[in-house]
């Protein structure tokens, strides 16, 4: 009977500490595309000294209501965006930024004529993010504080399909309606 309870202690604390260091993170969208797919399963490190960040690395991050950006606190939802770092403190990065226009469209834009390059620099205290797909990253606001990092990915648990997922333009409308149905 004590080796039940010392082993239900144990896998209690085993548990307590794996929720304490760890959390799971899904893909909702297609910024990470192709690293990551919508539905993508993440494991995530809680904590971590930030010397251990490093470009290329994929974080988890969430706005901050102390952002010079954010004109509304109250607007800031639960939301956790997956982004990869391009630029620590003290880098200076250079980046395309994509004009939008619509992805069922046929017709195919030269990209010098789609992208334009900007400059930042990093301060000290934050980092550049960037999705591997246009989206919500810092090429549309600027560098993000390192404390609104929020985990660093350590790996995929379990991808949206079995499937390899290919793309084209004629098949997105087929590949949003099975999204859907996830």
């Amino acid at each position: 009977m004590k080796m039940l309870i010392s082993l239900l202690i144990l896998g209690l604390l085993l548990f307590l500490l794996t929720r304490a260091l760890f959390f799971l993170v899904q893909v909702e969208g297609w910024s990470m595309y192709p690293t990551y797919n919508h539905g993508d399963r993440l494991l995530a490190l809680r904590y971590w000294p930030r010397r251990w960040l490093r470009q290329s690395q994929i974080v988890v991050w969430k706005l901050s209501v102390t952002l010079p950006w954010v004109t509304d606190p109250k607007l800031i939802g639960p939301e956790l965006y997956v982004k990869r770092i391009i630029g620590l403190p003290g880098d200076e990065v250079v980046a395309p930024i994509a004009k939008p226009r619509d992805p069922l469209s046929q017709t195919k834009i030269p990209i010098q004529e789609t992208q334009e390059l900007q400059k930042w620099y990093v301060p000290a205290g934050h980092c550049f993010v960037k999705g591997d797909s246009p989206g919500f990253d810092s090429t549309v606001f600027g560098p993000i504080p390192l404390h609104c990092i929020r985990g660093v990915i350590l790996a995929r648990l379990r991808q949206a399909s079995g499937e390899p997922q290919i793309y084209t333009v004629s098949n997105i409308p087929e590949q949003i309606e099975k999204v859907d149905k996830l």
